[in-house]
């Protein structure tokens, strides 16, 4: 089960300018004294974060690589008198990066853990619920990036599109040979609530360009609560004073709506469902891992050792078909969920009252 190109194998392609600035700060971090286990927020550090952003300002105004920079106060004039296309894919574009470079500054910092899960374990946690205290959900390290290459995830990632998400999953039909990369960072709960954060960022995307989907959400995990409670973590409620923006961009419409919390936990219950049950699988006693590395070594060194440059190209062009990253195999023996049907107990014309021998999958209580 190889690791296809993930999210951050997707960011180092189309900005490697991102993942190389946002490493530095996790370096920088780790080699000074108390390096923290996760950011909350790139403010909170002399982060390199502002040289990048005046950069991507430069490339949109079309300056070169070389120019200065155009800081945020300077594009402001520029935003306000964009067309609505324009602040829309703008918006999109700076909240995308926002979210790219914590993501990346915190994988970083935890070691690059990441975790691909079979499509068999995948369908088995997307038809299985299980209600217990919040406070047993621990990610293996601060920060985790779960990959998913599983229809069932792919398609509850977009019923949170609500009626455009299953109009493509049933109609036009959705990239199921690009993966989920979900990245997992846990953070005390902050606002004076007594509990954890755990911030989940999720891509559906594809190298080299193309990015189908993304979201962002927090799940409250309360001293008290239960992982029902926490996959309905309504922030409105719990922090009005204190609340982050939600947005949500349809290019398309070249428009841009706020984001409420309902929509996290009605049409997009059973993706936020299943990263649980990934965490929880992970700290089980009898989690299938497998260590593995990326072929992607392997395949060089093959390449050197090849002295026609065409059949050196040829074999290292194989390389994009896999992450740069060493992962853990999740659940490479699980096998697919089965429904078999027998024939009835009883007698040779099957009357007898006996029972169907028939195995039924059902959700846990």
């Amino acid at each position: 089960m190889a690791l296809p190109p993930t999210y951050y194998d997707f960011v180092r392609k189309l900005r490697p300018t991102l993942v190389e600035k946002g490493e530095q700060d996790a370096a920088d971090l780790l080699s000074g004294p108390n390096p923290p286990l996760a950011i909350h927020s790139v403010d909170d550090y002399d982060s390199r974060f502002p040289q990048y952003i005046e950069r991507l300002n430069a490339e949109i105004l079309g300056y070169g690589a070389d120019h200065p920079g155009v800081s945020v106060e300077e594009m402001s004039p520029f935003l306000s008198s964009a067309p609505p296309q324009a602040k829309a894919s703008l918006s999109s574009l700076y909240g995308t990066v926002s979210n790219e470079y914590h993501s990346v500054v915190n994988f970083a910092l935890a070691g690059k853990k990441t975790f691909h899960f079979s499509d068999n374990l995948a369908e088995h946690l997307a038809n299985t619920e299980i209600n217990l205290k919040a406070a047993l959900i621990q990610l293996p390290f601060p920060t985790c990036l779960f990959t998913f290459t599983s229809r069932a995830v792919i398609n509850a990632m977009h019923n949170i599109r609500g009626d455009a998400g299953r109009w493509a999953m049933n109609i036009t039909g959705l990239d199921y040979s690009a993966p989920v990369s979900v990245f997992l960072t846990m953070h005390p709960a902050g606002a004076g609530l007594p509990g954890r954060k755990l911030l989940i960022c999720a891509w559906h995307a594809k190298l080299p360009d193309t990015s189908y989907l993304a979201i962002k959400r927090e799940l409250y995990l309360g001293d008290n609560w239960t992982l029902e409670q926490a996959l309905r973590t309504d922030w409105e409620t719990l922090t009005p004073n204190d609340l982050g923006s939600g947005l949500c961009v349809n290019l398309s419409e070249a428009s841009i709506a706020h984001q409420d919390d309902d929509t996290f936990y009605t049409d997009g219950l059973a993706f936020f469902r299943i990263v649980l049950n990934a965490v929880l699988y992970l700290s089980s006693d009898k989690a299938d891992l497998t260590a593995k590395e990326s072929p992607r070594k392997e395949i060089e060194d093959r390449a050197n050792g090849i002295a026609s440059l065409p059949k050196r190209r040829k074999l290292l062009q194989t390389t994009g078909r896999y992450s740069a990253l060493d992962y853990e195999e999740v659940g490479a023996s699980v096998g697919p969920i089965v429904i078999q049907k027998g024939e009835a107990e009883g007698g040779e014309d099957g009357s007898g009252g006996g029972k169907p021998l028939v195995r039924f999958m059902v959700r846990g209580h």
